[in-house]
C-alpha cells in the first residue's frame, strides 16, 4: 500500500466545507427558480472544489482505497461541468463533497 508523508489538517480542508454548506442552499434555490445565475454558483463551486482536490492530493497514495478523491471522481466531476445548467449537477457536486468530506475523515480523524 502506498504510504504517505504529508498530512492535510482540519484547518486547511474544513473552510472548503464550511463555503459548500453555505452556498448549497442558495444554488439550490436559483435552480428551483430557473435562474440562470445557478450556473455561476455552481462554477464557483466547482472550482472550490477542485482547489479542495488539490489541498487533499499529497495526503492521499496512488490506489483507489487511499487517493483522497471520490470512486470515478474526475468522471463525475467531468458530468457536472457538462451539465452545469442542470439540477442533477447539484446533486452530483453535493455527493462528491460528502463522499471527499468522509474519506477525509478517516484520514484526520474528524
Amino acid at each position: 500500500m502506498d504510504k504517505s508523508t504529508s498530512v492535510i489538517t482540519k484547518e486547511q480542508v474544513m473552510p472548503f466545507f464550511e463555503k459548500w454548506d453555505a452556498l448549497k442552499p442558495e444554488i439550490q434555490q436559483l435552480y428551483d427558480e430557473k435562474h440562470s445565475g445557478a450556473a455561476e454558483l455552481m462554477r464557483s463551486a466547482i472550482a472550490d472544489y477542485e482547489q479542495l482536490l488539490e489541498v487533499c492530493a499529497p495526503a492521499g497514495g496512488s490506489d483507489r482505497r487511499t487517493k483522497m478523491e471520490p470512486l470515478n471522481g474526475e468522471e463525475r466531476l467531468q458530468f457536472i461541468k457538462d451539465k452545469v445548467i442542470s439540477p442533477f449537477a447539484l446533486i452530483q457536486l453535493s455527493l462528491l463533497y460528502m463522499e471527499l468530506r468522509k474519506k477525509i475523515a478517516r484520514f484526520i480523524g474528524t
